[in-house]
């Protein structure tokens, strides 16, 4: 009777451990990716930093007016700061209507003669990219004002057709904290830059007052015309002319 019992504590125990491991089992989750199984492998979509910019109000935070460049470079580390940031840049000559387009400073180059900027001295020229080409520009030709939806739109149209890869919303707002710790270092004194240049000036070009200050007229400007020297009456050159005869006869 009693090596019949003996087994039954042995069965129980057993049936305990199956049932252990199967409630582990069924706790455990099924795995979404298999190793060499292509079919269960899904595309990830990217980040939110990594996202490229597709609005204006996008690249905006990063968009340099000629007012926000004045101020950079008066700081010391302005030349990293300003680097892979935007501007809007005038590209049509003097007389012509204006033409904007947005553009990518690549890098700060130091012009041969120097040009006031808002009054301020200096001989600092950018290189922008828009459309295909890299061009020195001076501060003079950035506007202050914000970009347009149509030259935004030609921009990023540009950065397509050539696979340029805009900037992303990651770098939008590393270069947004770099342009803000950049703006909260001490500025040199603008009296002292005044002082210490010296370099050759450009001459400034003749014209109306908002001319000569790097703006544009709205309106055709009139010239008044040129007065011409009106030939004297008669009864005044008979008078000269007798007064010439009687000072004549005095010195003889």
């Amino acid at each position: 009777m009693q090596s019949r019992a003996n087994p039954l504590p042995t069965m129980a125990k057993s049936r305990r451990q199956i049932a252990n491991m199967k409630r582990e089992l069924r706790s455990l989750k099924p795995l979404t990716l298999r190793v060499g199984d292509e079919r269960d492998e899904q595309p990830q979509k990217p980040s939110l930093v990594d996202r490229p910019v597709k609005r204006l109000d996008q690249l905006e935070p990063v968009r340099l007016t000629r007012h926000r460049l004045i101020q950079l470079l008066l700081r010391p580390a302005h030349e990293q700061s300003v680097l892979g940031c935007f501007v809007r840049v005038r590209t049509s000559v003097q007389g012509e209507p204006p033409i904007y387009h947005v553009a990518e400073i690549m890098d700060i180059k130091q012009v041969v003669l120097g040009y006031l900027v808002d009054e301020l001295p200096t001989n600092i020229g950018l290189r922008l990219r828009y459309q295909g080409t890299v061009t020195t520009h001076e501060l003079n030709d950035i506007s202050n004002v914000s970009c347009t939806q149509p030259e935004f739109q030609l921009w990023y149209d540009w950065c397509v057709n050539q696979a340029i890869r805009p900037p992303t919303l990651g770098l939008v707002a590393s270069k947004r904290m770099e342009l803000h710790h950049a703006l909260q270092s001490e500025a040199k004194a603008v009296a002292l830059i005044k002082q210490g240049f010296t370099l050759i000036m450009r001459p400034v070009p003749r014209g109306g007052i908002l001319e000569r200050h790097g703006a544009k007229y709205p309106w055709r400007l009139q010239r008044p015309p040129q007065v011409e020297a009106q030939p004297e009456p008669q009864s005044q050159q008979e008078d000269l002319q007798l007064l010439s005869e009687m000072d004549e006869s005095e010195t003889g």
